[in-house]
């Protein structure tokens, strides 16, 4: 759901209606707009400025 806040600006009320499946077709549509990873690797990853680089 913080997908959908950041990108959609949406609180957590405003998805508490939604079925799993409609928070997931949502949270596509927002990884789709933010621009982010395909493949899922920024998710949650360090970043090189912290000392630690990414492995693919």
């Amino acid at each position: 759901m913080a997908d959908l806040a950041g990108v959609f600006h949406w609180t957590p009320n405003d998805c508490a209606d939604f079925s799993l499946r409609e928070l997931m077709e949502w949270r596509e549509r927002a990884r789709k707009r933010s621009g982010a990873d395909s493949d899922g690797a920024g998710h949650g990853a360090r970043s090189q400025a912290s000392g630690h680089p990414r492995r693919r």
